[in-house]
């Protein structure tokens, strides 16, 4: 893979090095941080629907097929953000939109390692994931800025659907509002991380107040990862544990 570099605005620059990396902490924060998982969660704390946690097979396939829905929304949004991220014109032209799929398709590479797909089946889930992602990226041709109320009914994300159908069929409106709300959780979230590539972090000189908020902010969050794992099976295979899977 030829190694690329282009002069970004404000002093940033993006590399292909960065398309692994965003790849990798995507998976970190939504997968292997139990993002979904905690998404369920608060959806049956909220409304009272304790059987939709209660069954712990049930939940683990959830948290997988959710969690691979986040990433494809993101990675989606990805493809919409890289012109505006290499400083390109609303009209790019030949050369710079192939710069853009040049980054784009080591994005997806790096993902597909990220996501550990046991070597037998990486083949098929690569296929899928590839498959169900140009659902997400059509959409969001169709949509590159967040459609107003009267007209978000019309051409709505999948990800509702898809979301609210595994979270709690019976109360289907209800759960899609719920996965709405995620899903713009989710926009914000990859747009940041898309949007700390290519910059160091700033030096600041904390306080005592400072690091104490620190330490009890990673303490806080070290209580709620311990939450999540308690729903784990101890029994729980390496395969499943290493990624989101595809639901079946």
């Amino acid at each position: 893979m030829p190694h690329v570099e282009r002069a970004m605005p404000a002093g940033r620059k993006l590399f292909l090095t960065h398309a692994g990396e965003l790849a990798h902490r995507l998976v970190s924060v939504i997968a292997r941080d139990a993002m979904a998982l905690e998404f369920v969660r608060r959806y049956a704390e909220r409304h009272d629907r304790r059987k939709v946690v209660a069954n712990v097979q049930r939940l683990r396939e959830m948290e997988s097929t959710i969690s691979r829905e986040a990433l494809l929304l993101i990675a989606a949004e990805v493809r919409r953000l890289l012109p505006q991220a290499f400083g390109f014109s609303r009209n790019p032209r030949s050369e710079e939109l192939a710069l853009c799929d040049l980054f784009y398709r080591e994005f997806l590479e790096a993902l597909g390692r990220s996501l550990e797909w046991p070597l037998a089946e990486a083949e098929t889930e690569a296929e899928a994931f590839r498959r169900d992602l140009e659902t997400y990226i059509k959409w969001r041709e169709r949509n590159p800025i967040p459609l107003k109320p009267r007209r978000a009914a019309a051409d709505e994300s999948p990800f509702p659907d898809r979301c609210a159908i595994l979270l709690d069929s019976a109360m289907m409106e209800q759960a899609r509002r719920a996965a709405k709300q995620f899903q713009s959780d989710l926009l914000r979230l990859g747009t940041r991380i898309f949007g700390q590539l290519g910059r160091m972090p700033p030096r600041r000189r904390l306080s005592v107040g400072s690091k104490s908020r620190s330490a009890s902010t990673r303490g806080q969050g070290r209580a709620v990862r311990d939450r999540n794992n308690e729903l784990r099976s101890p029994r729980k295979s390496a395969k499943s544990t290493r990624s989101p899977r595809r639901g079946r």
